[in-house]
């Protein structure tokens, strides 16, 4: 091999052995931006950390703030996991802050995530207090913590039924219930029944269907009844119209009134005429309203013939109204008399002596009677 090439492989094996200690090291490294910065140092103590393990990293109200140190177990059976916090984060972990596990996702890594106390800072090297939960809850957060809720009280629900069901007489009446719904199966199966047939016959069940909506559309209509009058009613109230005023206004009083006083007048007249000694009495209680009752049905018979030979065409006005040839004469005898001079000049002097003939004088009425009385 020559020497230039010996110096060129030397240089490319240096090269490539810089860059993945570079990469290596950035990849170690690359997540820790405060590597060399201060850090304080807490303590945690679990039950069971769920693969938890040095370099999980800690969160302080979710933001990542620290990594674990060392996971081990206590003297007293339980884990105590020992955490750095970097700079001024810890000035977050007060007292009131709690740590629990928790998860980047339902399959993610385990961390430690501490809440933000309302108290002083905690000294380097506090126990920060836990609380415990699973896995499921840490990633469903609030509505994991309402499924325990839920899961909680349907324990406490299946412990007091199954304590009740316990009790014979709750026995005896669940048999009850249950015989009684068996009996009525049995009789809606067995006999011909309208609930039966509404469960069997179609066009029943298509008439109770149809049925079912025409009371809706009635109930809509009825709605829309009531919504219209509820609005004529406030229109009515609040409005400045004539019904308004009518019901609310002085002129409802004004005509209540003088209906009363109508009423009351026509009371009075007819309590004159039936004890009063006056025409109105005389013709409806007295002798005479028989003979009037009796004149005028005569006159309504005589009135009926009357009527009834005009009609047939007898006397001057049934011929007039009822024979043609009658129409006929008189229609040709004006014709004659319009085209005749001397008769025209007749009717125009007739007609001009009646205007100028003297009014008759009426007569002047006589004084009135003097009063005895006086």
């Amino acid at each position: 091999m020559k020497e230039g090439s010996s110096t060129e492989l030397r240089v490319g094996i240096f090269v490539t052995t810089s860059l993945l200690i570079g990469g290596v090291l950035a990849f170690v490294f690359g997540g820790q931006s405060a590597l060399f910065s201060s850090a304080t140092s807490y303590e945690t103590v679990f039950d069971s950390v769920e693969g938890l393990r040095p370099g999980s990293p800690v969160q302080i109200a979710g933001i990542e703030s620290g990594t674990v140190e060392r996971v081990e177990f206590g003297d007293d059976g339980r884990v105590h996991v020992f955490l750095d916090v970097r700079g001024e984060a810890a000035n977050f972990v007060r007292a009131g802050s709690t740590a629990s596990i928790g998860s980047k996702g339902l399959l993610g890594d385990q961390l430690i995530d501490i809440t933000v106390g309302d108290g002083d800072p905690l000294p380097d090297g506090s126990t920060i207090p836990t609380h415990q939960t699973n896995l499921l809850t840490s990633f469903l957060g609030e509505t994991g913590d309402q499924a325990n809720r839920i899961v909680e009280n349907i324990e406490r629900i299946t412990a007091a039924l199954a304590g009740t069901l316990d009790d014979e007489q709750v026995q005896a009446n669940i048999q009850g219930i249950i015989s009684s719904i068996e009996t009525i199966l049995r009789l809606v199966y067995e006999n011909d029944g309208l609930v039966r047939r509404l469960l069997t016959d179609p066009e029943l069940a298509d008439d109770a269907q149809a049925t079912l909506v025409s009371l809706r559309d009635t109930s809509g209509e009825l709605n829309r009844t009531v919504r219209g009058v509820r609005q004529i009613v406030t229109e009515i109230r609040t409005g400045d119209g004539s019904a308004h005023e009518l019901i609310y206004g002085p002129q409802l009083t004004e005509v209540l009134t003088n209906a009363a006083m109508a009423v009351g007048e026509v009371g009075t007249i007819l309590r004159d005429i039936r004890t009063g000694d006056n025409n109105a009495h005389e013709l409806l209680y007295g002798d005479d309203a028989g003979n009037l009752i009796t004149n005028l049905t005569e006159m309504s018979e005589d009135l009926r013939a009357v009527v009834a030979d005009v009609r047939a065409g007898r006397g001057t006005i049934g011929g007039l109204l009822m024979d043609p040839s009658i129409y006929e004469d008189i229609k040709r005898l004006v014709g004659n008399l319009q085209r005749n001079e001397i008769l025209r000049s007749i009717v125009r002097y007739s007609i001009r002596e009646d205007g100028q003939a003297p009014q008759p004088t009426p007569p002047t009425p006589a004084p009135p009677p003097a009063d005895d009385s006086e």
